[in-house]
């Protein structure tokens, strides 16, 4: 039996969506690695007693070259697949792009340049070019949603703000959204409901009683039959319908479901996002020198490791990496990438765990 056409369509979607996922976040690691690697060569080499692996380092230098590229095209390509329309992708994606294609001018004002030579010009003029390309895309990508913003806003958004109601008409607005409001605070509360809804008068949310206007037949009846409400928070209580005939993980369930309650989860992730950031920029600040300390230890424990990739011997590398920038640098993209699996975590535990 061949597969209807929507069926395709949504497996085709699927997989473009998990290649744009594998895109985005396998590029974004390789164009770390890499940008770790060449700012580490052209630190290394121009220091004041550079290595004297120099063939070894340009080497090392055309191969990390292609994974710059490589990770940088990636990871332009699945984030615009991922967040195509958001208003900040393009923008995003061009200062990246600066940033590297800068990084000449850049970088030397961090870590300066005592004994600049072919080997530290070269690791730079890569990084700039991988910024090149990564903004040739990103322009791109600026323009077309550009174009298409201002071609919707040519065709609707003006016929849009030309719409006149009929006379004597007004259009009435009733839209709450009070962050991290109750139930009756929040969008797609209906104000006729409302105004005969014992939770509303009773001061309480639907999803804390497991009953409400979204869910509970009740309700809606009572208020379209027009029954008063007393307007005494306790009194009011009392008129709260508790459906017994379903089970309490069946109401739960029905909650998890509710446009009210998702638009209450989406405040609490904003809370959650907030407090988060601010977490880790305080961690940062106030553990900075023990986190530093840890780098540094990281990087000794790995130096025989990456020996060839650091033109040394074993030890080349946690002696010339201690009380640098690099650390910083290291320091930092590892906070960003725990920084995101911690946001991944906490969309998991609020969009599909519902906690």
């Amino acid at each position: 039996m061949p597969t209807p056409p929507s069926d395709r369509s949504d497996v085709l979607a699927g997989f473009l969506d998990t290649a744009a996922r594998f895109c985005l976040y396998g590029g974004l690691i390789a164009l770390v690695i890499a940008l770790g690697v060449l700012v580490f060569t052209y630190q290394a080499f121009a220091g004041g007693q550079p290595p004297a692996s120099e063939a070894q380092a340009l080497s090392n230098i055309n191969g990390f070259s292609t994974l710059l590229f490589v990770g940088g095209i990636a990871s332009i390509v699945g984030s615009a697949y991922i967040w195509w329309g958001e208003e900040l992708t393009g923008a995003v994606q061009v200062i990246i792009s600066g940033l590297l294609f800068f990084a000449p001018a850049l970088i030397p004002m961090i870590i300066p340049a005592q004994n600049p030579n072919e080997v530290s010009g070269k690791a730079l003029a890569t990084i700039q070019m991988g910024g090149m390309i990564m903004g040739i895309l990103s322009l791109g990508v600026l323009a077309i949603d550009i174009a298409n913003r201002a071609k919707t806003r040519a065709m609707q958004g003006s016929r849009a703000d030309q719409l006149k109601f009929g006379k004597g008409l007004k259009e009435e607005k009733d839209i709450r959204n009070v962050f991290m409001g109750r139930c009756w605070q929040l969008p797609f509360c209906r104000k006729f409901i409302r105004e005969k809804c014992p939770i509303y008068h009773a001061k309480r949310t639907c999803w804390r009683e497991r009953v409400g206007c979204m869910c509970e037949e009740e309700v809606v009846r009572k208020a379209m039959e027009g029954r008063p409400i007393p307007k005494d928070m306790v009194a009011a209580a009392k008129f709260i319908p508790y459906n017994h005939k379903i089970p309490m993980a069946a109401k739960m369930e029905r909650c998890r479901q509710c446009v009210i309650y998702n638009e209450h989860q989406k405040h609490k992730y904003k809370l959650a996002l907030g407090v988060t950031l601010l977490v880790y920029i305080a961690a940062y600040v106030l553990l900075r020198e023990p986190l530093l300390r840890a780098t540094g230890n990281v990087i000794g424990g790995l130096d025989r490791m990456v020996a060839s990739v650091t033109f040394g011997k074993a030890g080349g590398v946690g002696q010339a990496t201690q009380g640098i920038p690099f650390q910083e640098v290291l320091l930092i993209c590892v906070l960003f990438m725990t920084l995101a699996y911690t946001l991944k975590g906490l969309e998991y535990a609020i969009f599909k765990l519902k906690i």
